[in-house]
């Protein structure tokens, strides 16, 4: 049986080598016109204090929309698998669309123990799928490498998240707005 994978709207709320993971973060592609997603009204129900985000290292942060980013890692028993995470971010970067997220909304993509996440926090944001990918794959080798959760958060406007949970597990809710 070939695995599924989901890509949910969730409303409401240079390449360079990343250390840990091996992957290459891919450079910017032209992005083709977004095809429609599924969309599913949800409320955050992780609030977590901005306090314990780390500033994200250097090598990470080749985009200028990612220049000023902050990441945390959390435990989570169970944890999501390294595997499936590295799927989603496969997936993601393939799609190669450009998207817009609204403000306080959250794209999902869901792939066996591991939920991807991407969201727009403050205001509506225009973005593509590689760059996308690319926080996720920073998230990845951060986090979910190491047996962890973890976000990458940009506190500078647009105001964004992204990261991966365990499957069913609440998005978390930074107030950097």
């Amino acid at each position: 049986m070939k695995p599924v994978f989901f890509l949910t709207l969730i409303t409401s709320l240079a390449a360079s080598v990343v250390e840990g993971s091996g992957r290459t973060q891919s450079q910017a592609r032209q992005p083709r016109p977004s095809s429609g997603l599924a969309t599913i009204t949800i409320q955050p129900s992780l609030k977590l204090d901005e306090v314990n985000l780390m500033q994200l290292p250097e090598s990470l942060s080749i985009s200028p929309r990612a220049a000023n980013a902050f990441y945390e890692c959390r435990s989570s028993s169970p944890a999501p698998g390294d595997s499936d995470c590295n799927n989603i971010v496969d997936e993601v970067l393939a799609l190669d669309q450009a998207i817009t997220v609204a403000s306080n909304a959250c794209l999902t993509f869901q792939y066996g123990t591991c939920w991807g996440f991407f969201c727009s926090l403050c205001q509506t944001l225009s973005t593509d799928t590689t760059f996308i990918g690319n926080q996720l794959i920073s998230a990845e080798a951060l986090c979910v490498a190491n047996g962890q959760i973890g976000t990458i958060v940009s506190q500078d406007a647009p105001q964004w998240q992204a990261g991966f949970v365990y499957q069913g597990a609440g998005l978390p809710d930074y107030d950097v707005c």
